[in-house]
């Protein structure tokens, strides 16, 4: 990112916003925000006044404020004096001690981070990131690095004695050192990058700026210092100044386009330190430090539901992924739904295979977003053509590492399982008659009615219904509607009969009307197969 250039448009004179006009952070030597609008934002508008990150804007990935004051207490985060930059972090490389003691102008007060990826201007879809702290005092040049590391478990803290650091570098961790006068010029600013090896650090200096203000619109990074006193909209006390002031050349503050400097292959960051020293350059001794989390890659998480759930034979269902990620960022990319089954029982985790993959359904692939997180997508419609248990899987593909990294749901989820049953048919309708030559239609007699259900389910299911005749002088017995309930067994049939006496003069109907439902033990309900359904006969007489 070209992070900043000298522009008249703020309410400050010199106010800058960054390299390049990147136009969504204010690098202009300032905690607050001049402008008015959403964008160019500023620390101040990040943070609360007790440092908690407010809603992020637009593109936004991340921001932490994190405090390393005051300088009357013990600093439990302060480097030991064999720590340099050129060490590897893990194996006692770096190591952390407490200290009451620190040289006023190495002790860091609060630092901050932020990440943001613009959806406008010259550098949108660019990687940017800002960092920023407040030091005790000025009297004298103010050295300093920042370590943009991709391990998110680097930290170290001691209440006493010397204690190592965790986490470890990557190759791809970025580290920038500098100085600032105390008059609030910034005269070196270099860049490097892990190697690893023997000359573990790259010296990637060659397109950047010191300072915002003299720094080229080309520039992929540059930094400010204040070269007048300014306020802090958090609790802050330096040496010489009021409450909540900060003097000439006690703040600093970075601004970085990662994307510039590694095109694609940015790194994804998930740690920041800033660090005080002797000097700028790597072999410096390194004096106090702030750490905080800074997460450049969000990570993604998913859930899913399977909707409606159970269905029985002959309907659909479709599964709907939410993809979630860890930071304020934009869920872009593809969801893949898989089908597995049918299993006689619920599936395990070892249920999905090859073999049980439903085809040609699976893999259905459909768009999520872009927008930001959460988003959701829907499969298309799935019409089983089988009774059993069948497991959904869904894997989000992200279109690239900001959008967060691929994540599955697993066979067996809970939210993935659809239960698919049978329906109860109706397979038999019946009547004896008598003394008409077994003809109900015919004069005047007595009928007996019969209704088979078989259960075609794996399950057993309960009925709720009723036989219904219905005509001219109809009495039936034991009743009338007959009540058609009871549980039926898996594969079992359920038999209901009814005798009816009636009588009638010729052309007049007689109506025997079945309607019957179903409640399977996983609370599938629905109709019987083939009801309702009536069935007419018209009297006649010899």
């Amino acid at each position: 990112m070209t992070l900043a250039i000298a522009i008249p448009f703020l309410t400050r004179a010199f106010a800058l916003t960054d390299v390049g006009n990147a136009g969504v952070f204010e690098l202009d030597g300032n905690i607050v925000k001049d402008s008015s609008g959403t964008f160019p934002t500023d620390w101040g508008a990040l943070f609360d006044s007790s440092g908690v990150t407010q809603p992020l804007p637009q593109g936004a990935l991340d921001a932490h404020w994190v405090n390393d004051g005051p300088h009357a207490v013990t600093d439990l985060t302060t480097f030991t004096t064999g720590s340099k930059d050129t060490l590897d972090i893990a194996n006692a490389g770096w190591q952390c001690t407490p200290s009451g003691n620190l040289t006023p102008k190495d002790d860091i007060l609060h630092a901050y981070s932020f990440a943001i990826v613009p959806q406008f201007g010259p550098r949108m879809g660019h990687l940017l990131v800002y960092g920023g702290f407040e030091r005790f005092t000025n009297n004298g040049a103010g050295d300093l690095g920042l370590w943009l590391l991709q391990d998110p478990t680097v930290a170290c803290s001691s209440t006493k004695g010397a204690v190592s650091f965790t986490g470890a570098h990557a190759v791809g961790d970025v580290l920038f050192v500098g100085e600032f006068s105390t008059g609030g010029t910034v005269t070196t600013l270099n860049a490097f990058k892990w190697v690893g090896g023997s000359s573990p650090l790259m010296n990637i200096t060659a397109t950047g700026g010191a300072d915002c203000r003299t720094a080229p619109d080309t520039a992929n990074y540059c930094s400010r210092s204040n070269t007048v006193s300014i306020s802090t909209p958090w609790s802050s006390q330096d040496k010489t100044s009021g409450p909540n002031t900060l003097a000439t050349a006690e703040f600093f503050e970075v601004g970085i386009d990662l994307t510039g400097l590694f095109g694609s292959n940015a790194p994804c960051i998930n740690r920041f330190i800033f660090d005080t020293r002797t000097s700028p350059s790597v072999t410096a001794t390194l004096k106090d430090y702030a750490e905080g989390a800074l997460a450049t890659c969000p990570t993604s998480t998913i859930s899913t539901t399977v909707s409606p759930s159970p269905i029985t034979l002959g309907g659909s269902a479709t599964d709907t992924a939410t993809v979630t990620l860890s930071t304020a960022s934009t869920v872009n990319g593809t969801v893949t739904f898989n089908v597995y089954g049918p299993f006689s029982s619920p599936p395990t985790n070892a249920s999905c295979t090859s073999s049980s993959l439903v085809k040609p359904f699976s893999p259905d692939t459909v768009k999520i977003g872009p927008g930001p997180t959460p988003q959701s997508a829907t499969s298309d419609p799935f019409t089983p053509s089988a009774t059993g248990n069948y497991a959904w899987i869904a894997t989000y593909n992200p279109t690239g590492v900001r959008n967060g990294n691929p994540v599955s749901t697993k066979c067996g989820d809970g939210g993935e399982l659809l239960v698919v049953a049978s329906i109860p048919k109706i397979t038999a309708f019946g009547f004896t008659n008598t003394p008409t030559n077994d003809d109900p239609t015919l004069g005047s007699g007595t009928v007996a009615y019969s209704v088979t259900i078989h259960n075609y389910d794996t399950l057993a299911v309960t009925l709720n219904g009723t036989l219904t005749v219905s005509g001219p002088s109809v009495t039936c017995t034991p009743s009338n509607p007959l009540p058609l309930v009871g549980s039926v067994a898996a594969g079992a049939d359920a038999m209901f009969s009814l005798s009816c006496t009636y009588s009638g003069t010729s052309g007049q109907t007689v109506s025997a009307t079945i309607s019957a439902t179903f409640t399977d033990t996983n609370g599938i309900t629905g109709a019987v197969s083939g009801s309702p359904t009536t069935y007419t006969f018209t009297i006649q007489t010899k």
